[in-house]
């Protein structure tokens, strides 16, 4: 059976120094594995460790004022595939979403069980030309030229995105945008670089949710790039699902 570290709070993170000084008790995990934690520092510390390999990382976090569980990798929920809606509106104790197909769905509030929302980077690739040097060969030997040939990039690109999760099917419905797409709200179209209305969307979800019951980028009404990762963004909301089944 494997095991994971769940913090009990995501702060304080520690020092990337220190926390490469305490890799050495822990086969699995390497000095260079460090700074990749500290960037998915969102709950779930690591995963897939044998049981001494989780007691012995325990113990060295703990020597840096992390206090951590140790639980088996399938004790973590996993999060529903999500339906994707592009419209979303709070009106009294409904909140209805609405596809892209013009499907809606209304849902009553206490039907809502957690909110999550964020913007979040990701990685997409792009394709494009660059010229590139080419040695050819002929009869009277070899000369060079410049041919375009086609490359693949990737670049870094911002999204926001929203997760709102019910206690029936479809459980989990998710809105999401990027600097060519809108998400609507209250019949407004609200684009990535509106973030004065962004804000005021992250307020209205917030108001929905006691803040256990909520993500961080909620909690903070963050408009900064906060998650570094969509696997960052969920599994803070898994560490937080496991948090509140903890606690009953």
């Amino acid at each position: 059976m494997d095991f994971s570290l769940l913090l009990h709070a995501i702060e304080p993170k520690p020092d990337r120094k220190a926390l490469e000084e305490i890799t050495v008790n822990v086969p699995s995990i390497a000095r260079a594995d460090a700074a990749g934690i500290l960037r998915g520092w969102f709950g779930i510390v690591c995963s897939g460790l044998s049981y001494e390999e989780a007691q012995a990382f325990q113990l060295g976090l703990g020597t840096l004022g992390c206090k951590t569980d140790i639980v088996p990798d399938g004790d973590i929920p996993s999060l529903h595939p999500d339906f994707r809606c592009h419209l979303i509106e709070l009106s009294g104790e409904s909140i209805i979403l609405t596809n892209a197909m013009n499907r809606r769905q209304e849902r009553r509030r206490n039907e809502f069980v957690f909110a999550a929302a964020g913007i979040v980077e990701r990685e997409r690739p792009v394709s494009d030309y660059e010229m590139q040097t080419e040695v050819r060969y002929t009869q009277n030997g070899a000369y060079t030229s410049q041919v375009p040939t086609r490359v693949t990039k990737f670049i870094e690109k911002d999204y926001f995105r929203i997760d709102l999760f019910f206690s029936r099917e479809p459980h989990r419905i998710s809105l999401e945008m990027d600097k060519d797409s809108v998400i609507t709200y209250g019949g407004r179209p609200i684009r990535m670089k509106n973030r004065t209305e962004l804000l005021v969307l992250l307020a209205d979800l917030a108001s929905l949710q006691p803040a256990e019951r909520m993500n961080r980028g909620l909690r903070e009404l963050s408009t900064e790039t906060l998650y570094p990762s969509l696997q960052a963004y969920e599994e803070e909301i898994r560490w937080a699902f496991y948090r509140l089944g903890a606690k009953g």
